[in-house]
């Protein structure tokens, strides 16, 4: 029975295949594909393997974990270590002020005579180290805002927030000066380290005044209560902290019988002002009509630095004097006091009644100590603090904050107390061999007062109860300093209290489960193609821009591949969504591809292209290689556009894929003016018609991103994720640009693998660091939208050439230029090396040379705009200061110079290898060829410059052979007594460092060698051939394959026939050659004469198969007319696409073309390739945008003829100019230089300078003008490398950020009181639910199609009562007839996670480690719990309606608890939502 039932499904697959095939392009590929069509029993495929960017991605994200592991532990240490130093070196200081004497016994000092000190005098140098440890802090903080004032451009001052930090300020500084100078110096260490933590009131009573609001509004009322009454105990316990330290005092004091009154009121009232200085963490910042001290902060905000900048002024005087009158008052002898606190004197009794008596002294020398041992213990201080908040910072920066900041400052206290109760028992604490600490010794028996322990124990726990935000882990990375701090630095007094009062208050970090649909959140008309329920008007959105034009199969399958890596990232990051917890990193995109030359024109018509034909048939290639599986998507939809054509796919994930076929007879072609279609398009049209408040679109736009793509570039989300978080830290910050990576294979590919590194560790981090990125690159940038849309940006992009030098500048370098721009405006263009993207490099040399013919020239002409503006610039830009355009000058003069030194270096490597030739025949000879290019670039074609310059860089690569051996023998006689050998080992040394901290990239420092060989072609004869080819303005590469580029409408495509050889015509003249060719893999030839194969095959004829694939497509498009199915087609009054091809020929040829362009169906939506796709009509909104933008900036250039000699006339003079200025500078500097060097050797050496070695023997001469141009190359070298390490820090930073290890990660969703889940978890579960897998396929379009057919296949199969055995066969070859007809591959990872997660939420399920992998039971526990929330429940609803509604769908699926929303499950709403053809179903 089983075998009976298998024979039947077979046939049954056999009788019902309905196999369309292709007709495409006379091709053998095409024709493989048709036959491997049409054979039923070819059910296997292949997948592309190529992953570039993920060949080492999991060691280096293990290498990564591991390195961030070590790093967060080694900052705990440091952060611990240095606040233990920097708390102990204080509390060294201040014992030795106020010590016990005749004059002045007391029991707060002693503990009742148990403190034993060193001295009885006070030394004034002990005073001005602690005003050294106060004022360190503010010096930085005014020198930080004064760099800042001097380069940058910074807001006005405001009035009210100056006023209110004046007073807050003065009270901090009058209280801290109490605080430290007068009442600590009055305690013995141990309870100075507690009476520390008693500054914490005034936080307390504003974080109760202002409670936290938490953005999770599902909140029980327990936690908001919880929250309050914690708030509550902690004003609570800080007033009875200070009460108790009062009583403390009292007591202590009052047992000497002694008045206190004075003392007892500073105790009171000194950390309630130290405490102010924190207030505003504790405000909430409000709006701008916000009034009291949430209105006074938002002004603050706006004015930070000129207000830092005064403030920190008056603190610093303010200090100062604190110190003098506290010195001064109740002096003995008038002002003797303040004579020896100033040096004008030795000594000065002080007789204060409220902080002690005591002899004033210039110095204490204590044993063999130095007598500037305060000082030195102050350095130890300061440098301490500094580093322990640089690694908070660092700490913070990384999302190591919990295990790297939190604990250790919280632990800092306890354990330094511990520590200081332990060594103060001790006799000495030894510096040196002669010299101890002079810290108080603790004698035995020591008992404190209860008062005193009551009071530290409650100052402790006010601060921790204050500051439980800090064990909220961060969730943006790579903050900047004042995101992570609210004061610009710390306390130097009190650094652990500071750094945890002063770190800014997160908000919450659960997002509402109950999620509501708000304006801002639900589509609004003409919003719909971006926009989706889940979309907030600050969530990224990032419009993905890719220009293809000639691109191989290879180079589209890489971007196709990462744009469906990024489509997987996003739909695992909204469905996670649906669980309620929210991921900081969420975003959507649209990716779009503007094909240049995508038509062709056969008999008048248009057809898409075969690199159009390519990119649809990569696609499902890459699909089935990134999800592992068979996995198809629907076939796109098609559509005529004005501009040409439009093919629409909705990817797996949901995410929509725009490919723009533009057709060069209908709109400009070429790269910037495809930029500026996607720029007016998506930020013009599809952004400004959202609707809307100005402040809306305004955040919209700010939160609108354009990356902008070449058709091969291939890179990972991270990647992506990185340059968001670059825009998201700096609003400022216009564009981001990642490493570009070249690949491929062969020399030149080598030798840009190394110039890629050099030009990005040493020049782009220079930018970056000094001032502005100056380009960056089209093939993977990030451009935000508003900065896009600011003035003289877009619009002034549009602008056409002109002018010669518009050629140069605007067309051989957009990408240059548009950065240009945005410099122009303010906006900043920053590199992030961590963000990494591989793109296809020219693999030959004449390409390679065509590119870089564009690129130098263009490079040139934008730098030397900016140098020429630089005065505008630098006032516009707060970014690039003075000190960045010197540096760029200095680059333009060594790019300039840079022919004639290589020059130099080969004429003399000549005349070391020839010693016997004179400088004058060395010269010549290295002359002549050189002159011969220069003259060969002024008269000759390109192909011939290419050749020549082919042989002269192999001539010269051989000469550089010899530079080496010269440097060896130099290096051998001179040793390091040579400057040449001293500069070659600095370069030497930069390079093998810079590659030692690229780990990833190390390897490329192997392909040195070659670029050592091509320096003279590369850096003389490459400018030379950019100069001298300055009139020429094509592209240069992919240029080869030119598919009816130069037809026009009407036009047919004429095919060449095969050449033939002489024997081969004979014989077909006397018939015994057939018209058929045979092919065969043996073959030789000679010449034309005959050719030879060895075993040939016939080779079928190819005619018959596409013609009876023509007849046959043709009688089944008769039989749906005739006999159309009832349920299928709904015509809707008009004309099916299939009755439009039976049409009378004369009726049709009778519409002129732009009638048939713009009403009826474009030619090329009839081609069979895309027979299988929906047609399609655009809005009439956005055919109206496109038409009108067609006409105003993008109508195809006509040609002119004048125009064109009048243009070229005008190139071909700048080049002149330019050539004449290039090469008559060059030549002054060679013929200075080579003057020099002959004059000196006639003359034996007169005007060189001979170095003398410490060992006496000679070393090498030098001239001067040698010297002054290596120290030029030097300091910029030296410039580099510093910039580079600084960049590098960063960087190192930003991948430990990004790096997840789970140990740090924090707690963002709860579902009840005992589980957690993470982000990391949830993205790791969702992803696991929503992986299509081969042995889990289904018969699945969308998920209620599939319940409908398990229901209806039940009922046969218990009739039937067929055993196991026959129910697998039955759904082995139900599979394979689905992978035949394409059904399963039409599945979404919507479709696929929504059916995990019944199987989830079912009774039955069991938890499999083979099916869940690394993924704990505890995390699919909890997300279970959480999908089951009926809350969670109610948020899809209404996210599914929503889409639902905006879509036109109204039906649901009674099994299903999720809407259908769509065929494909995805909660997206459509990126062209268009309105159906009249020739096509609804």
């Amino acid at each position: 029975m089983a075998q009976q039932y298998a024979m039947n499904a077979y046939q049954s697959l056999l009788e019902d295949e309905e196999e369309t095939i292709a007709v495409g392009d006379d091709s053998d590929a095409d024709t493989t594909e048709t036959l491997r069509e049409s054979n039923k029993w070819d059910v296997f495929w292949e997948t592309s393997q190529n992953d570039v960017t993920s060949s080492d991605l999991d060691f280096w994200k293990n290498a990564f974990k591991f390195t961030k592991v070590v790093f967060a532990i080694v900052l705990l240490v440091i952060v611990l270590g240095t606040a233990i130093i920097s708390k102990g070196t204080l509390i060294l200081i201040v014992s030795n002020i106020f010590p016990p004497n005749a004059l002045h016994n007391s029991s707060l000092k002693t503990v009742n005579g148990y403190f034993r000190y060193h001295t009885t005098d006070t030394a004034t140098r002990y005073i001005w180290s602690l005003v050294l440890i106060v004022l360190a802090p503010y010096v930085y903080t005014i020198i930080s805002c004064l760099r800042r004032l001097i380069f940058k451009k910074i807001k006005p001052i405001e009035i009210k927030p100056l006023v209110l930090m004046l007073v807050t300020e003065t009270a901090h500084s009058v209280g801290l000066s109490i605080f430290l100078f007068g009442l600590l110096p009055n305690l013995d260490p141990i309870s100075g380290f507690a009476f520390c933590m008693s500054a914490a009131l005034i936080p307390a009573i504003l974080n109760l005044v202002y409670p936290e609001n938490s953005q999770n509004k599902s909140e029980n009322s327990k936690c908001k209560h919880m929250r309050r009454v914690v708030s509550l105990v902690a004003m609570i316990s800080s007033v009875l902290s200070i009460s108790f330290w009062a009583v403390y005092v009292h007591r202590m004091e009052g047992a000497w019988q002694k008045d206190s009154t004075g003392l007892l009121i500073l105790f009171i009232f000194a950390p309630i002002f130290v405490s102010i200085t924190w207030w505003e963490n504790f405000v909430p910042k409000g709006d701008k009509n916000a009034t009291g001290l949430i209105g006074i902060k938002g002004q603050l905000h706006n004015c930070k630095i000129k207000v830092y900048l005064i403030v920190y002024a008056w603190k610093t005087a303010v200090t100062i004097a604190m110190v003098t009158v506290i010195y001064s008052v109740n002096c003995a002898d008038g002002t003797s006091c303040i004579e020896t606190l100033y040096n004008v004197r030795l000594n000065a009794t002080l007789l204060s009644e409220t902080f002690g008596k005591t002899l004033l002294v210039e110095k204490v020398v204590h044993e063999e100590c130095s007598p500037y041992l305060p000082f030195s213990v102050a350095i130890v201080n300061i440098v301490s603090s500094f580093a322990c908040y640089k690694c908070c910072v660092v700490a913070n920066k990384i999302r190591t904050q919990i295990l790297s900041y939190s604990v250790p400052i919280v632990l800092a206290t306890p354990i330094t107390v511990a520590i200081m109760a332990t060594e103060l028992m001790r006799n000495e604490l030894s510096m040196t061999s002669g010299c101890n600490l002079p810290f108080p010794r603790w004698m035995d028996g020591l008992a404190y007062d209860w008062s005193m322990i009551v009071a530290s124990i409650m100052g402790y726990m006010t601060i921790i109860m204050v500051t439980t935000y800090i064990w909220r882990q961060t969730k943006q990375r790579m903050q900047r300093k004042h995101q992570i701090f609210v004061q610009p630095m710390y306390c130097g007094v009190l650094l652990d209290q500071s750094l945890l009062l002063n770190r800014r208050k997160e908000k919450g970090d659960i997002k509402s489960i109950d999620v509501k649909m708000n304006d801002s959140e639900t589509p609004r008309p003409g919003e719909q193609s971006s926009h989706s329920p889940l979309r907030k008007d600050d969530t990224p959105f990032i419009y993905i821009c890719a220009t293809m034009w000639h691109e191989t199969k290879n180079e589209m399958t890489q971007i196709i591949k990462s744009l469906l890596r990024l489509d997987t990232d996003q739909c695992s990051r909204m469905n996670l969504k649906d669980f309620g917890i929210m991921d900081p990193d969420y975003y959507e995109f649209e990716a779009h591809i503007f094909f240049d030359d995508a038509f062709d024109y056969d008999a008048g018509e248009s057809r898409a292209n075969g690199f159009v034909k390519q990119l649809i048939k990569t696609i499902d290639d890459a699909i089935s290689s990134v999800h592992t599986s068979d996995m198809k998507i629907p076939p796109p939809k098609k559509i005529e556009t004005p501009y040409g054509g439009r093919l629409v796919w909705e990817l797996p994930g949901g995410n929509m894929l725009i490919a723009h076929l533009k057709d060069n007879k209908k709109i400009r072609h070429r790269k910037r003016w495809s930029q500026v279609m996607y720029m007016y398009y998506f930020l013009a049209h599809k952004l400004l018609s959202m609707g809307g408040s100005k402040e809306r679109i305004r955040t919209v736009a700010d939160h609108t991103f354009i990356l902008a793509l070449d058709g091969d570039v291939d890179f990972q989300p991270s990647a992506l994720q990185l340059l968001i978080d670059r825009m998201r830290r700096n609003p400022n910050v216009g564009a981001a640009c990642g490493r570009i990576h070249p690949i491929g294979s062969g020399p030149m590919v080598w030798y840009q693998k190394f110039e890629y590194a050099v030009s990005h560790w040493l020049q782009k981090a220079t930018e970056h660091g000094l001032g502005c990125v100056l380009c960056s690159p089209g093939c993977f940038s990030l451009f935000r939208g508003s900065s896009l849309m600011a003035k003289n940006v877009m619009k002034r992009y549009t602008t056409p050439p002109t002018e010669a030098r518009h050629y140069v500048q605007y067309d051989q370098g957009e990408d240059r230029w548009l950065c240009t721009l945005l410099l122009q405006q303010g906006y900043r263009v920053e590199y992030c090396a961590a963000s990494d993207a591989l793109t296809y490099a020219p693999e030959g040399f004449y390409e390679f040379y065509n590119q870089r013919r564009r690129w130098t020239p263009s490079t040139m002409a934008n730098i030397l705009d900016l140098l020429m503006d630089f005065k505008n610039i630098t006032k516009r830009n707060s970014e690039i200061s003075m000190l960045y355009v010197c540096y760029q000058m200095l680059l333009m003069v060594s790019s300039i110079l840079t022919p004639g030194t290589i020059f130099l270096m080969v004429l003399g490597a000549i005349n070391m290898a020839f010693p016997q030739l004179s400088l004058y025949w060395a010269l010549v000879l290295n002359l002549i060829p050189v002159a011969i290019f220069i003259l060969l670039c002024f008269v000759a074609k390109s192909e011939t410059q290419l050749a020549y310059a082919a042989i002269l860089s192999t001539v010269y690569s051989l000469v550089m052979m010899l530079v080496i051996v010269g440097l060896i023998k130099q290096a051998a006689e001179n040793g390091f007594c040579s400057v040449i050998n001293i500069f070659l080992c600095f370069v030497a040394g930069v390079i093998i460092i810079s590659a030692l901290i690229h780990p990833q990239e190390f390897w490329c420092i192997f392909h040195g060698f070659l670029y050592f060989l091509a320096i003279p072609s590369m850096s003389m004869l490459l400018m030379l051939y950019s100069i001298g080819n300055l009139h020429v303005v094509s592209w240069g590469t992919r240029e080869d394959p030119k598919p009816a580029a130069d037809q026009k409408p009407g036009e047919s495509v004429k095919t060449l026939p095969q050449k033939k050889g002489a024997m081969q015509e004979w014989l077909d003249k006397i018939g015994f050659a057939e018209g058929r060719e045979g092919k065969s893999g043996y073959m030789f030839a000679f010449g034309n004469l005959f050719k030879c194969m060895c075993c040939p095959q016939e080779t079928p004829d190819t005619v018959d198969i596409k013609l009876s694939a023509v007849l046959e497509r043709l009688d089944d498009l008769e039989a749906k007319i005739v006999d159309p199915p009832a349920a299928d087609h709904k015509t809707n009054g008009n004309e099916s696409a299939a009755s439009y091809l039976f049409k009378d020929a004369k009726e049709r040829n009778t519409d002129d073309n732009s009638n048939r362009e713009q009403h009826g169906p474009g030619q090329w939506t009839q081609d069979p390739d895309f027979q299988k796709s929906i047609t399609k009509i655009l809005p009439p909104e956005e055919e109206t945008f496109w038409r009108e933008l067609i006409v105003t900036y993008l109508l195809p250039m006509k040609p002119d003829k004048k125009q064109q000699e009048e243009t070229q006339k005008k190139l071909i003079e700048l080049r002149n100019k330019v050539c004449l200025f290039f090469l008559l500078v060059n030549a002054l500097f060679v013929t200075i230089v080579f003057s020099l060097q002959q004059v000196n050797a006639d003359s034996g050496g007169n005007i060189s300078i001979q170095l003398t070695c410490a060992a006496g023997s000679r070393g090498a001469s030098i001239e001067p003008i040698s010297i002054a141009f290596t120290a030029v190359f030097g300091v910029l070298l030296a410039i580099q490398f510093l910039c580079m390490c600084i960049h590098r820090m960063s960087t190192f930073l930003e991948i430990l950020s990004i790096t997840d290890i789970g140990l740090f990660t924090p707690k963002r969703a709860k579902t009840s009181e005992d589980s957690t889940v993470t982000v990391k978890k949830g993205l790791e579960l969702v992803r696991n639910m929503q992986t299509v897998k081969d042995d889990n396929l289904k018969p699945v379009v969308s998920a209620d199609e599939y319940v409908a057919g398990s229901t209806a296949a039940s009922p046969d199969t218990d009739e039937a009562g067929k055993t196991q055995n026959v129910v697998r066969q039955k759904e082995l070859l139900s599979t394979l007839t689905r992978r035949r007809r394409g059904e399963q591959e039409y599945r979404s990872l919507n479709d696929t996670f929504r059916n995990s997660l019944k199987k989830l939420q079912s009774p039955e399920f069991k938890y499999d480690r083979r099916e869940f992998g690394k993924i704990d039971p505890n995390t699919v526990h909890a997300m279970t719990q959480m999908s089951l929330d009926p809350r969670n429940k109610r948020s899809i609803m209404q996210r599914g309606v929503v889409v639902s509604k905006s879509r036109g769908i109204v039906t649901q699926s009674a099994n299903n608890e999720y809407p259908n929303v769509s065929s494909t499950g995805s909660p997206h709403v459509t990126a062209c939502e268009i309105t159906d053809s009249p020739s096509k179903d609804k």
